[in-house]
């Protein structure tokens, strides 16, 4: 379980690693990527229905969030909702299991 550290804390090591991430699979990868789940969760642009207690707790240029979220894309380890380019994920009733072969009469 890695330690548990402020917004800006994750930012300044996600930074540190940009130009040159980890290798895959070591110890500094798992950290970097827990890092930059947690950079790009705390900023989440808000929207206009949001209360101010909901606003990113980090304010990212758009050229900066590009690249985290090319990076976290990159580097995740699976995409159970394959890479759609507006990144929608499962909408409700959607079938997830595996599909049953059908058989006609």
């Amino acid at each position: 379980m890695l330690d548990a550290v402020d917004d800006e804390t994750a930012l300044e090591e996600v930074l540190g690693f940009l130009d040159a991430p980890p290798e895959a699979g070591s110890a500094d990868d798992e950290r970097f990527r827990a890092r930059l789940r947690q950079v790009i969760a705390a900023s989440i642009p808000a929207s206009e229905v949001d209360e101010p207690e909901d606003a990113p707790r980090l304010v990212l240029d758009d050229d900066l969030r590009r690249r985290l979220d090319a990076l976290a894309r990159q580097r995740a380890e699976d995409h159970p909702f394959g890479d759609h380019p507006d990144g929608i994920g499962p909408t409700l009733g959607m079938d997830l299991g595996e599909r049953a072969s059908r058989r006609y009469p």
